[in-house]
């Protein structure tokens, strides 16, 4: 596994001015790649879409759509029971139209007042926390003493989310790269 340095750069005049300037650095073309990470999510790794069976950040979402659907299916019944009073022949269906509209809006309110951002330590493959997309460089710094000039070439240049990592790089490519792993947890 080669050592590399990857950075997300979102700027098409950035990305040029990095890759002019590790190349005046002496890093050889073949010791560099860039590549385009999608948003989170939409990778599709399963056959129907998506890339994991659920992320880290809704793990306890379930529990608050059930409440959420419980207290907003209470609250629009006694609502719809009032409009039941106002109204004789139709307060049966106000009534339960009410608890169902109710139930519904609260289990969305519910389920997304559990959703939270789950930091990147806490990511596994099987419960991704995905770093953001767009166009990323990576830089094979297997020579001694380039991997702290890459790391400075990246943050001169405005590159975002350096980190080092580890990967099968092969003519200029990290041919393993896995956008649901984050990178800085390639590296032993």
């Amino acid at each position: 596994m080669a050592k590399l340095v990857t950075g997300r750069i979102d700027d098409a005049d950035e990305l040029q001015r990095t890759l002019t300037a590790l190349a005046e650095a002496g890093f050889d073309p073949r010791e560099y790649g860039t590549f385009y990470v999608g948003p989170a999510g939409q990778h599709d790794i399963f056959p129907i879409g998506g890339d994991a069976y659920r992320d880290k950040a809704t793990e306890e979402s379930a529990g608050g759509a059930a409440t959420g659907a419980a207290m907003g299916g209470a609250a629009g019944l006694a609502i719809g029971a009032v409009g039941a009073v106002a109204l004789p022949v139709a307060g049966i269906a106000a009534a339960l139209a009410g608890a169902g509209v109710g139930a519904y809006v609260g289990s969305l309110m519910g389920a997304m007042s559990q959703a939270h951002h789950a930091e990147r330590s806490e990511s596994t493959q099987e419960h991704p926390v995905e770093p953001q997309g767009g166009v990323r460089i990576a830089v094979n710094v297997e020579r001694l003493g380039t991997e702290a000039r890459a790391m400075e070439i990246l943050r001169n240049a405005g590159a975002e989310d350096i980190v080092p990592a580890e990967g099968e790089w092969r003519d200029g490519q990290w041919k393993d790269f896995d956008p649901r792993v984050p990178a800085d947890q390639t590296r032993e």
